[in-house]
């Protein structure tokens, strides 16, 4: 499987982030640059989760308003603030 995706750039990259996004909700330990780094898809999706750190961080920090604002409401949904 792995050299499979190795030919195809964008497959390994997503499948990266579907490893990061399944660790972040999960609530096992990430690196914040990890997810900053990440494409805008995985910050948008990972803005929903209950991962209150990774919401906390996309609030401040989320590359694009929409995943800023997204992140906002994740939240107000989850009552963390």
């Amino acid at each position: 499987m792995t050299a499979a995706a190795n030919r195809h750039p964008f497959l390994t990259r997503r499948l990266q982030e579907w490893s990061l996004f399944r660790t972040i909700t999960l609530g096992q330990p990430w690196h914040a640059g990890t997810l900053l780094d990440a494409s805008d898809w995985l910050q948008l999706k990972a803005a929903t989760t209950s991962n209150t750190g990774g919401i906390d961080l996309l609030v401040e920090l989320g590359r694009t308003k929409r995943i800023r604002n997204t992140a906002r409401t994740g939240i107000k949904q989850h009552g963390s603030r």
